[in-house]
């Protein structure tokens, strides 16, 4: 793709009549992929700002953290409604074995067979949909980390803890 869009630069420079020169410029395609903007990707108040304006970092390295007290609270009550579900859906698996014994015997009439099979789909999906809640969580709880995803020197970065940020917002960026 870098080639790509490199030699389109060289033929719109000949094309207006312009040098074409084929190493990377200030301000030329080469060099926009060294640089990150650097936003929130949830909306929240700054907790933590791990770096100063100015400081040179590396890939990956944590920058800012919002506030993320809401958020681990809700963790726990997803890890608690995954728990809950998966014990749901032993105890219906178990209730099925015993219908089933109990049906082999004729012992219990095929509609109670039948409801013990829909409880167990029943604690199934509540399962996946405490799953999919853990999940969700877990990634909004991500989201109040920003981190350098390029190496380079952070310029713009605010230093106010407290400070209220919306989802998308600019926080400075890393070149």
């Amino acid at each position: 793709m870098r080639k790509f869009l490199t030699h389109l630069i060289v033929l719109v420079s000949l094309q207006f009549g312009g040098a074409a020169r084929a190493e990377p410029t200030a301000g030329s395609v080469e060099e926009c992929y060294s640089r990150q903007e650097l936003a929130a990707r949830s909306p929240g108040f700054v907790e933590r700002v791990f770096v100063a304006d100015g400081q040179v970092v590396k890939k990956g390295e944590l920058l800012v953290e919002l506030d993320q007290r809401l958020l681990k609270t809700a963790l726990r009550e997803a890890n608690a409604g995954v728990q809950s579900a998966s014990a749901s859906l032993s105890l219906a698996k178990d209730a099925l074995k015993r219908t089933k014994q109990l049906a082999a015997k004729d012992s219990v009439a095929p509609q109670e067979l039948f409801q013990a099979k829909i409880k167990v789909e029943q604690a199934k999906a509540q399962l996946e949909q405490a799953s999919a809640t853990l999940e969700r969580v877990t990634i909004q709880l991500d989201d109040t980390l920003v981190r350098a995803q390029v190496a380079g020197k952070v310029l713009g970065l605010p230093q106010a803890k407290g400070l209220y940020v919306q989802a998308g917002q600019s926080l400075g960026r890393v070149e």
